[in-house]
């Protein structure tokens, strides 16, 4: 049909021919006469459409889309010609018109199982993970079978965090497509991230083998080693990923994050520096330049990088920026200039931020209110296994008396080992939580009836705040690692020691206060690696002074006090051995600071080696950081005999090396100014003799203080657990 003459199939065809030998212009034009003509033409506007995005004219496209579609009723519709202009929008991230043409697509076809499978996709690469996990439940509704769609939505899932559900739609997509590399490769993330690093591997590779061109495999195959420990081989697979794809940046943090981790911190930090102005508007690449600026102990250049990486994502429930934010909260702790007031106030916010908005999922309990009960104890974290605080978690379950209390273990640890199997020995009820969400947790706590849950983690790796901030269970509390307040006003109280929060503290922290009778922990070394020595003093006559403490807690004023105090002492020598001196330039880094105050390098021996016990076999008098002090170093201290010096300051990290001395009965090593301190080390340091003596003595009487007395310590956690529990029975329901 033609109108006046003219001839629309040779006009289209003539436009056809004109877009095969790259003439868009001219086949625009051609398209455009005919749609004067033949406003509706279905195959003009398509060729319009596809013109369009040819040219970068994004928006333009979608008009001619509805026009062809708009003629549908007179002639069938060409999804395909839809399709390749959706898929034009997804290969050039025009994701937000990707949505906006394929949301118009589903409206106009409902059943059409691609349309919503695209608009998955767009919602997927914009972040809007629950919105496309909606779009592709419909898709996978009308295409239960399609190894793409189920590929989406197991994406879908693993950005949700819901990694455990996505592994069985993955197997199932790889089963109806063995070679589809996206699937393979999905597979291995959801694995990771639910603690199978070794599943991820295999997965991954197969994905490499299948092909072995695509760079975002070896980035992911780099992180699934990374989460195994190896670092360096993470670091190849990295480099790998970045030759093939020079502009992949998102390598970049994941990289520097494996050197921070493989001992190179500078490196890391050079890497940063050098990747900066490519990666600045990613936000995990600022996180890992912070984590990187943090281990090197700059903390103001740390605070600033996180600070920027909060900046770009709103979601307040963002996993990521309470990753990063309680990386910040970590880097305050350890400011020494920074006042307690200003620090609390940072808490303050994360609770804001991330766990008032969290109140609508609180629900009522349903528990017997019955103040003599046996009590359900549900402990959370990611603790169990071979860490430190086997020192202190496995006697205090030791010696729970089970006629009081029914043990729950919320165990969320990067794997298991024998120390894991001990622990499954010690408690009533064993829930492996790392396939668990947070509201998937809190779900479960809530229907257990746990009349008193613990965090054990606080604001540490793998933590599970958020769902404390849930509130699954009538009372909370939070203990063991981390030493300071979680800033949640969802968890009830902080359970401590009297030394920890001497004098007005309550305003510092979200958590009321709540102080056992003796100290806050008890202590069980591992005594197979914990072989006493002569005191090295006594064989050289030099006073060897050390600390195996991170390098954040070692700042400028302790820097400083520590140079007075071997100033005062010329035979006298500092020992720094911790994991963040690894890195030969981070120990000169640290040395130099002290030649700054004319200590000679030859007096300082800055690195790293293990077990600590050998290391203390090395030491006469140990020094304590402020104002965060060490911790689990410091029992290790006593325990092998050698006294150390602290200074209170800030609650309660500032205070844990008094609470260690007060538990341990040697409060007269307590100081309260930088001069005593200096003051106290120096005179320790001149008697040789007392040091041999309490290196023979001190392990006996370390044994027979309350930091060692495990029953004790255990009624008196169960008296607070009782008493809070009591308290609770007393308010009125709510």
């Amino acid at each position: 049909m033609s109108k006046a003459g003219f001839n629309p199939r040779e006009a289209l065809r003539q436009a056809k021919s004109f877009l095969k030998s790259g003439k868009l212009a001219e086949a625009r034009s051609t398209g455009l006469r005919i749609l004067q003509h033949f406003p509706l033409h279905q195959d003009t506007n398509y060729l319009l459409a596809q013109i369009s995005c040819d040219e970068g004219q994004y928006p333009h496209a979608i008009q001619y889309l509805q026009s062809a579609f708009a003629s549908s009723a007179n002639m069938p519709v060409d999804k395909l010609a839809y399709y390749n202009v959706l898929n034009k929008y997804l290969l050039s991230r025009q994701y937000d018109l990707l949505e906006e043409a394929s949301l118009w697509l589903t409206k106009f076809m409902p059943r059409d199982g691609i349309a919503w499978d695209y608009l998955g996709l767009s919602l997927i690469e914009q972040g809007r993970y629950a919105d496309a996990h909606a779009a592709l439940l419909k898709a996978i509704a009308l295409l239960p079978n399609n190894p793409h769609v189920l590929c989406n939505l197991g994406n879908a899932l693993i950005s949700l965090e819901r990694c455990a559900e996505a592994v069985p739609i993955l197997r199932k997509a790889i089963s109806l497509s063995p070679n589809m590399v996206v699937a393979h490769n999905n597979l291995g993330n959801a694995l990771r991230f639910i603690g199978n690093p070794k599943g991820a591997i295999e997965s991954i590779e197969t994905a490499i083998k299948l092909d072995p061109t695509v760079a975002y495999l070896y980035n992911n195959i780099g992180l699934a080693y990374r989460e195994s420990g190896l670092c360096a081989v993470a670091i190849d697979n990295y480099y790998k990923a970045l030759e093939l794809q020079p502009d992949l940046i998102q390598v970049y943090p994941n990289l520097i994050d494996a050197l921070r981790q493989n001992g190179q911190v500078q490196d890391a930090i050079d890497c940063s520096q050098n990747a900066m102005q490519k990666c600045e508007q990613l936000p995990e690449f600022w996180g890992g330049f912070g984590d990187a600026l943090r281990e090197a102990n700059h903390l103001d250049a740390a605070i600033e990088a996180y600070v920027r990486a909060l900046g770009f994502k709103s979601d307040t429930q963002s996993s990521f920026n309470r990753r990063i934010y309680t990386n910040l909260l970590f880097c305050l702790n350890y400011h020494p200039d920074l006042s307690a007031e200003l620090i609390y106030n940072a808490y303050h916010e994360f609770d804001l931020r991330f766990g008032q908005p969290l109140r609508s999922t609180w629900k009522s309990f349903n528990h017997l209110r019955d103040p003599l009960k046996k009590l359900k104890i549900g402990y959370v974290g990611p603790v169990f296994y071979n860490q430190v605080c086997k020192y202190f978690l496995i006697p205090l379950l030791e010696h729970h008396d089970r006629n009081q209390v029914e043990i729950y273990a919320y165990a969320g640890m990067p794997f298991e080992d024998d120390t894991t199997q001990y622990y499954k020995k010690l408690t009533d009820h064993w829930i492996p939580t790392r396939e668990l969400t947070d509201e998937q947790l809190a779900d479960r706590i809530r229907a257990d009836e746990i009349d008193v849950l613990i965090d054990l983690a606080g604001h540490t790796n793998n933590n599970r705040l958020p769902v404390f901030a849930r509130k699954p269970a009538p009372v909370s509390l939070h203990w063991l690692e981390y030493g300071y307040t979680t800033g949640l006003s969802a968890i009830d109280y902080y359970l401590t020691d009297k030394p920890s929060v001497a004098g007005q503290c309550d305003h510092l922290f979200a958590e009321k206060i709540w102080c056992l009778d003796g100290p806050a922990y008890v202590y069980r070394p591992d005594v197979r690696r914990a072989e006493l020595n002569e005191s090295p003093a006594s064989q050289t006559g030099i006073v060897t002074f050390g600390s195996l403490s991170r390098s954040t807690r070692i700042n400028h004023r302790v820097v400083k006090l520590w140079a007075t105090i071997l100033d005062a002492m010329p035979n006298s020598r500092l020992m720094i051995n911790s994991g963040d001196f690894k890195d030969v330039q981070v120990q000169e880094e640290m040395a130099s600071r002290f030649m700054r105050y004319g200590i000679d390098r030859s007096r300082l021996e800055i690195g790293f080696s293990t077990p600590s016990w050998e290391v203390l076999k090395h030491v006469d008098i140990g020094l304590d950081c402020f104002p965060h002090n060490s911790g689990t170093t410091l029992l290790e201290t006593l325990y092998m005999g050698i006294p150390f010096v602290t200074l209170t300051e800030r609650p309660s990290v500032g205070r844990i090396g008094a609470s260690v001395l007060t538990g341990m009965g040697r409060t007269e090593w307590i100081a309260s100014t930088e001069e005593e301190y200096a003051q106290k080390a120096i005179v320790l340091a001149h008697d040789i003799d007392g040091l041999v003596h309490m290196r023979k003595t001190m392990r006996q009487e370390m044994e027979a203080s309350a930091l060692m007395d495990e029953p004790a310590f255990a009624r008196s956690v169960e008296k607070a657990y009782r008493m809070m529990w009591q308290r609770y029975c007393e308010e009125p329901e709510v």
